[in-house]
C-alpha cells in the first residue's frame, strides 16, 4: 500500500509500505479523507523522523470505512463509517509521532472501540466534512478556554483553519462582536463567510486604531488609551503578535494562546502586572472532538464547504500539500478513491 513519509527535512515522499497487520483488539480503516494540519507542514519542514532514523508517517485527520475487524473487538462492523481519534490517550497516536499515518491507503487503529478511537460518522455527513471534526475540535478548545459570554468584544488572530474554526464556535456561541485579524485578504473573506463580523489586516490598516474603532476604548492603565477588546485569541503565531496584543490590551482582558510558538517569546511582565492580563493556552481537544462531531450536522454546509478552500486527490498529494503552505488556503483535503 502507498503511505506518505517524512525522510528529513523538506523530505517526503509516497512510499510503498507492507499492509497493516492487526491484532485481535485492531481495526483496518481503509482512509476516505484527511486534512493538511498546520504541525504536518512543522513536522517536514523540520525533518522529523521517528527513532532510530526510521521515516515519520504523515496524517492524522482522517476518516474511512472500517474493512477489517479483530476478533476482540466489540460494537465494530466492517463498513462502519468513522472518524479516527488521533491522539487517544492510550499512546497509540496517529500521524503525530506515532507509527501510523493517514496519509495512505490503510490505516491500522490499535485497541479499536466505538467511542475511544473510532466515533461513528452521523448520516448526511461526507467523508470529508467529517474530517473537519479535528481542526474543529482544536478551534473549540481554544474558544472554551476564553471563557467567553454574548457579550465579549473578542480578536481572533490568524484565520489559517484554528482560526476561521474558533471564529465558527464564536458565532455559534452567540458572541455578538467577532473581529477576525490577518495579513491575507483572502483568509479574511473565509473568516467573514464564517461569521466574523469585521476583519483587519495590520498589513493595510492601523490594527490598534481600527480595534479602538471596533471595541471602543477600554479601561485605561496609567492613563494610556487602551482598546476595549475583552478577549483576544492569538492563533497566528506570528512576530510580535503577543507583545502587540499586550500593549493594547485593556484592563483585565484575556489572551488565550493556541498558535505553536517553536521558539520563546519575551513578554513585557511590568506591562501585564498593571494590566492584571490573564494569559492562558489551549491545546488540543480534550473534550471537544464528540461535541463537534454531534454538532456537525447543525451547522450550515456553505459554511463547511468555505471551510474547505482546496480539494485533491490522493495522487495529487504534492500539489495539496504546497497549497496548504500558501496564505489564501483555508483547510486543504485530500480525499481517496
Amino acid at each position: 500500500m502507498k503511505l506518505v513519509r517524512i525522510h528529513g527535512a523538506n523530505r517526503f515522499s509516497i512510499d510503498e509500505v507492507p499492509m497493516p497487520n492487526p491484532g485481535p483488539r485492531d481495526v483496518v480503516v481503509r482512509v476516505k479523507a484527511c486534512g493538511v494540519c498546520g504541525s504536518d507542514v512543522h513536522y517536514v519542514r523540520s525533518g522529523f523522523l521517528r527513532p532510530g532514523g526510521e521515516p515519520f508517517p504523515l496524517g492524522h485527520e482522517a476518516t474511512g470505512v472500517v474493512e477489517t475487524v479483530g476478533e476482540e473487538v466489540q460494537g465494530v462492523d466492517p463498513g462502519m463509517r468513522v472518524f479516527i481519534n488521533p491522539d487517544p490517550g492510550d499512546g497509540n497516536v496517529i500521524g503525530n509521532g506515532g507509527t501510523e499515518g493517514a496519509f495512505g491507503d490503510l490505516l491500522l487503529v490499535r485497541n479499536a472501540e466505538v467511542g475511544f478511537n473510532l466515533l461513528p460518522i452521523p448520516d448526511g455527513i461526507s467523508f470529508g466534512q467529517a474530517a473537519l471534526v479535528e481542526p474543529l475540535a482544536v478551534g473549540r478548545h481554544g474558544v472554551n478556554r476564553g471563557n467567553t459570554t454574548s457579550e465579549s468584544k473578542v480578536a481572533v488572530f490568524g484565520c489559517g483553519p484554528i482560526g476561521l474554526g474558533a471564529v465558527l464556535w464564536l458565532k455559534r456561541y452567540g458572541v455578538k462582536h467577532i473581529v477576525a485579524i490577518d495579513i491575507s485578504d483572502k483568509r479574511l473573506e473565509y473568516a467573514k463567510k464564517m461569521g466574523a463580523h469585521a476583519t483587519v489586516n495590520p498589513k493595510t490598516e492601523d490594527l490598534r486604531a481600527r480595534l479602538m474603532e471596533l471595541h471602543g476604548p477600554g479601561t485605561s492603565v496609567m492613563g494610556e488609551a487602551l482598546v476595549g477588546t475583552d478577549v483576544f485569541f492569538d492563533m497566528a503565531g506570528g512576530p510580535g503578535v503577543i507583545a502587540g496584543i499586550i500593549e493594547m490590551a485593556q484592563f483585565q482582558s484575556r489572551l488565550v494562546v493556541t498558535a505553536v510558538y517553536p521558539k520563546p517569546v519575551e513578554v513585557n511582565f511590568i506591562g501585564l502586572i498593571m494590566k492584571e492580563m490573564e494569559i492562558t493556552t489551549a491545546g488540543g481537544y480534550p473534550s471537544e472532538l464528540k461535541d463537534v462531531l454531534a454538532d456537525l450536522p447543525d451547522i450550515d454546509a456553505e459554511i463547511l464547504d468555505t471551510y474547505v478552500s482546496h480539494t485533491y486527490s490522493f495522487d495529487q498529494f504534492e500539489e495539496a500539500f504546497e497549497v496548504a503552505q500558501k496564505a489564501d488556503s483555508a483547510k486543504v483535503m485530500v480525499e481517496f478513491n
